[in-house]
């Protein structure tokens, strides 16, 4: 599983499996986003199953999802939300990554402007 750092505790990557939220949470990621909506690609595990595993393992896990080509910016400020609370680490995930990427280049950008 690949991770780019895009804040001091945000981190974005493509799909991820089941088993990596083991790993997330070993290094010390206290949430989980998904900017994937489900179904977007037949055989990979559902929100909802994510979700049960992640809870599970003691991560906070946030279905969040960003359609191609749709508007995201509720999903930004969503993101904004978690990222800036005191003592999380976030990981953020969609298909390739570009769609949480995104999210916070929205953020940035709205900060900037404010």
């Amino acid at each position: 599983m690949e991770r780019t750092q895009l804040a001091e505790n945000l981190y974005v990557g493509s799909q991820i499996a089941e088993t990596d939220l083991a790993a997330l949470k070993q290094d010390g990621f206290t949430d989980v986003i998904c900017n994937r909506p489900d179904e977007e690609h037949p055989g990979e595990a559902a929100s909802a199953e994510m979700q049960k595993i992640a809870t599970n393992l003691g991560l906070a896990f946030h279905y969040q999802p960003i359609a191609p080509g749709e508007p995201f910016a509720r999903q930004a400020s969503f993101l904004k939300r978690i990222v800036t609370q005191p003592g999380k680490k976030v990981f953020a995930y969609c298909r390739s990554g570009a769609r949480s990427t995104n999210a916070w280049n929205l953020v940035e950008t709205s900060s900037a402007n404010t």
